[in-house]
């Protein structure tokens, strides 16, 4: 009986602990963001009663509540009270008259969020931290990153996790059936819409991934992994322009992601940014000697263009296939991590087909050389 794989595991456990993490975590939002209240959903936690609430203007200190102190006042109250609407009607009162007012901005965050309106609650939220800079700017990130994933329906987070076990078993058909299904749900999880995004580019309908995956970007545009995948379907769409800058933003925030620098160089070659992929390949060896993938990627494109200085090109890559030939025990080892990261998919081929990949470009290799 074949072994689940090492990444398979630590995927779906590491799923189990975030998604109780999250429940924890739903405070992030105003003192109190949870799950909306639903009949069979998960409960939302108390807000934080008359005597005991904090301030939404204590998370961003040297905030000054006066100029809208009354208002925002009577705003607290009603969230304490659970008066979502009656909440939001006030709040709105309060951001046209101070619309940089930043407390205001989370508490209305807050009061839609509860309401079932996350779209507009992200819309808010994504506005206030393109304006704010420093630790201001990380907290409204980090609010972004957690409500655009929240799960508002138990059942819509059974089937995801059904959808995700199909998506890691490479079997994208049935994955899309399930996100599909969580998306009639949860049409603004982005999460999901993510997910949705890989099987699509799988069973290669690039289309519908772009389409799905662009929702994603304007939900939660501080996802790399969305930016990363979104950057492959434009680029099996041709276009090559926009899939490089969204790759190459992934490249930069996706440390230690393998998929990034192979996915950005092939991108550049495309656009005619030969030079351009060789050096990104180079930078990403040296500081990722176990990303085996630049290395072949590499090796590659030295064997592909051999018009200038052949033999140099040809020695330069059989010595990088020969290192990823010697590195190969230790890249499968389940030592090594073998995912890419909460939103991220391992693409990784399995070892005897890179194996082969590796031997057949050697031998191209030493025949041109003997020529």
């Amino acid at each position: 009986m074949r072994r689940p794989s090492c990444y398979l595991i630590h995927f779906v456990v590491r799923s189990v602990i975030r998604y109780a993490g999250f429940v924890c975590t739903v405070t992030a939002l105003a003192g109190s963001l949870a799950f909306a209240q639903e009949s069979g959903g998960p409960k939302a936690p108390p807000v934080p009663n008359s005597k005991e609430e904090s301030s939404a203007a204590e998370d961003f200190p040297g905030v000054d509540e006066n100029p809208v102190s009354t208002d925002f006042y009577e705003a607290r109250q009603l969230l304490s009270k659970h008066k979502w609407v009656e909440a939001a009607i006030v709040l709105r009162s309060v951001l046209r008259v101070s619309p940089d007012f930043l407390p205001a901005s989370v508490g209305l965050a807050t009061a839609l969020a509860y309401s079932a309106r996350r779209e507009e609650a992200l819309g808010i939220l994504v506005r206030a931290a393109g304006r704010e800079k420093g630790s201001k700017h990380t907290v409204l990130v980090h609010r972004v990153q957690v409500l655009s994933r929240l799960f508002m329906k138990s059942d819509s987070f059974q089937l995801y996790q059904d959808g995700l076990n199909f998506l890691l078993l490479k079997r994208p058909r049935q994955a899309r059936e399930k996100f599909e299904k969580t998306l009639e749900l949860e049409p603004d999880n982005v999460e999901v819409l993510t997910r949705d995004g890989q099987a699509l580019i799988l069973d290669g309908d690039y289309d519908s991934a772009a389409e799905r995956l662009r929702l994603a970007k304007r939900l939660n545009p501080f996802e790399p992994e969305v930016r990363l995948w979104l950057g492959r379907a434009l680029h099996h769409r041709g276009e090559v322009s926009d899939a490089v800058v969204e790759l190459r933003a992934a490249y930069g925030d996706l440390e230690g992601s393998e998929l990034a620098p192979l996915w950005l160089s092939e991108a550049l070659q495309s656009a005619g940014q030969t030079n351009a992929a060789i050096d990104m390949l180079e930078e990403d060896v040296k500081i990722q000697p176990n990303h085996l993938s630049s290395i072949v990627a590499l090796a590659k494109i030295q064997i592909q263009t051999l018009s200038r200085d052949p033999k140099l090109r040809l020695g330069a890559a059989r010595k990088e296939l020969l290192l990823a030939q010697s590195r190969l025990p230790l890249y499968y080892s389940d030592d090594q991590p073998h995912y890419e990261g909460e939103l991220g998919l391992s693409m990784r081929e399995p070892r005897e087909e890179f194996k082969l990949e590796i031997d057949k470009l050697l031998k191209q290799v030493s025949l041109r050389l003997e020529e």
